[in-house]
């Protein structure tokens, strides 16, 4: 009995404390959840990062975010796979680096999709003067989003929200995901 009720007061410290951590530190289930997964297809993310000049960490990030490496993943919207990429978008992008025979169904091999993803970051970086901010937002809200907030005055300052709350909560996402790997 006093083994029994010892054991259920060591659950509810450990569940306060571990619920204090979370109130105090800011932090949400989705940060905690990030900490303890496993980064997958390292060896095609440092192939990719490499030839398109991008931050191996922020690649990952931006695989992490929009899909947990989950290589089969399909959205709401139609986007497929680790980068999840829109089907018109990734056929133009098959396009640009002469892939011949594209099929969607490519998408969810993760060399293919990292590629596309990789290559696709890497224009709308340099197409934002590379402004990661921007690119970051482009990636998630489309080149039109962004230049429109763009023209209304939005300077992707982390300080203001995003016109969009899901491209806001985004690209914190990301950066914060990105600034994890750095880190470790």
């Amino acid at each position: 009995m006093l083994r029994k009720n010892l054991n259920k007061l060591i659950i509810v410290f450990l569940l306060t404390v571990f619920l204090g951590f979370l109130f105090f530190n800011n932090l949400d289930l989705w940060t905690v959840r990030r900490n303890f997964s496993t980064i997958r297809y390292q060896k095609e993310i440092d192939k990719y990062a490499e030839q398109f000049s991008l931050d191996k960490e922020l690649l990952t990030a931006l695989i992490y975010v929009e899909s947990r490496f989950n290589k089969n993943i399909k959205s709401h919207k139609g986007a497929i796979g680790l980068m999840q990429l829109m089907p018109t978008t990734a056929f133009w992008i098959a396009e640009e680096l002469n892939y011949e025979d594209f099929k969607l169904e490519d998408l969810t091999n993760p060399e293919t999709n990292i590629k596309f993803g990789s290559w696709y970051f890497a224009y709308l970086y340099q197409k934002f003067d590379k402004n990661l901010i921007k690119a970051i937002a482009a990636y998630n809200a489309g080149e039109d989003n962004v230049r429109q907030w763009t023209n209304q005055g939005w300077q992707a300052d982390l300080e203001l929200k995003l016109p969009f709350s899901e491209t806001d909560n985004f690209v914190r996402r990301v950066i914060s995901t990105r600034n994890y790997y750095q880190r470790n």
